[in-house]
């Protein structure tokens, strides 16, 4: 594996996505990674339901599906900004990327897409900067381990220009390379 270390955090921050839309969602991405691991952790708003690091030498597993049907939502109506702070948060024990991040959106469900998201600067006022561009569910967590650094910058920029050259809207946010 070349990109960032997971599991990686999941976030649904839209109305309209509900448990079955989850479960499908992590089953298609853990698929797509050729059932290597579930590498998608579902956010919750208790870190002591998140992964923890392990002294095994070994990855700690993100969610598997199928997640319980009283699931709640905690991050819904919240911004992908509030989500990585929530990350920055986390502590130390916890084994989440803290660079990189995953969420469900306003357009993730009618799309079939997931953000990929990166946290490129944050302050000690706790503000934070992102950038971020959709991906086919089931290529989530395929494409999440093979952007590390530039290869970020490269995809996000290529999917500018697609959306650009298709005349539809640009769902990404950031500046690649800059």
């Amino acid at each position: 594996m070349s990109g960032p270390q997971p599991p990686y955090a999941l976030f649904v921050i839209a109305q309209g996505v509900n448990v079955d839309y989850i479960n499908d969602s992590l089953t298609r991405a853990w698929k797509g990674d050729f059932e290597a691991a579930w590498e998608l952790y579902l956010a919750t708003d208790d870190y002591e339901d998140a992964p923890k690091k392990r002294s095994d030498n070994e990855l700690s597993e993100g969610t598997r599906a199928p997640i319980s049907t009283d699931f709640k939502f905690p991050f819904i109506g919240k911004t992908l900004e509030d989500c990585a702070k929530w990350l920055q948060r986390a502590p130390d024990e916890v084994e989440l990327n803290r660079e990189y991040f995953t969420a469900l959106g306003e357009h993730s469900k009618e799309d079939d897409t997931v953000m990929l998201c990166r946290i490129v600067d944050s302050d000690d006022a706790g503000n934070v900067t992102l950038q971020y561009f959709p991906v086919p569910t089931g290529d989530a967590v395929v494409e999440m381990q093979t952007t590390l650094g530039v290869k970020f910058d490269e995809k996000l920029q290529n999917y500018q220009r697609q959306r650009m050259q298709d005349g539809k809207p640009d769902r990404s946010k950031g500046e690649p390379y800059a």
